[in-house]
């Protein structure tokens, strides 16, 4: 797996091995989780300058997902 596409590759698998067939969630727990990536990607790409493609597992670290969580709850006005 090159760094290039190693987060696309593994968000992939999460989806259909883990979510779809070992966890066999509902159609809504798919898209919940789809729309939260969604929100991720677009985060990623306003606050690092990269399109979701240029991605790598090691740009999600904890400060950043820190910072997409408190964003979601600043304009999104989300919380648990």
């Amino acid at each position: 797996m090159s760094a290039s596409n190693d987060l696309a590759v593994l968000i992939e698998r999460w989806f259909t091995d883990r979510l779809m067939r070992h966890r066999g969630v509902s159609s809504n727990t798919i898209a919940s989780y789809r729309d939260t990536f969604r929100l991720l990607f677009a985060f990623a790409q306003t606050r690092l300058g990269r399109s979701p493609t240029q991605l790598t597992l090691r740009d999600l670290d904890a400060p950043f997902i820190g910072a997409f969580l408190e964003d979601l709850e600043t304009l999104r006005s989300a919380s648990v």
